[in-house]
This record gives C-alpha cells, sequence and structure tokens, in this order.
C-alpha cells in the first residue's frame, strides 16, 4: 500500500466511525482495524486523533467551500454588469 493509499484508507474509515460512533466513541484502533493499518500510521500521516478529524472534515468540506467561492465569484459578476 502507498502513502497515498494508506491514508486514503484511514480517512475512509476514520469519516465511517466517526459517523456511525461520533468522534468521542470512534477509537484510534477501531480505525486502524477497519483501515487495514497499524496504529503508527495515523501517528505518521496525523499525529493525532484532533489531526485526523479536522482531515477528515477538510476533506469534505473543502470541495463544498470551494464551491460556494465560485458561486458568489458568478454572483458578483453578474451583479458588476
Amino acid at each position: 500500500m502507498t502513502d497515498t493509499d494508506t491514508k486514503t484508507a484511514i480517512l475512509d474509515a476514520a469519516e465511517n466511525l466517526f459517523v456511525e460512533q461520533g468522534f468521542e466513541g470512534a477509537s484510534l484502533r477501531s480505525v486502524t482495524a477497519m483501515a487495514k493499518v497499524n496504529i503508527a500510521a495515523i501517528h505518521y500521516h496525523f499525529g493525532s486523533k484532533d489531526a485526523l478529524v479536522q482531515a477528515v472534515l477538510e476533506r469534505r468540506l473543502s470541495p463544498v467551500n470551494q464551491e460556494r467561492l465560485e458561486r458568489l465569484d458568478a454572483l458578483e459578476a453578474i451583479s458588476d454588469q
């Protein structure tokens, strides 16, 4: 598994477990078990559980925020005409 694959597997597993069990309910061990990686991989890629949840949120919210900004720019362009 490449670093990118490992990181993606961890993010996918964490996202699923955070949805199912909440931040407090999802342990790093359950994330590693679902992602089929060792605990050191989480610390290597993210450093902590807090940083992992931040990465999960950023992965989902960045595209939404980008689209929001594009739509705002489009509205501004229309109003400038």
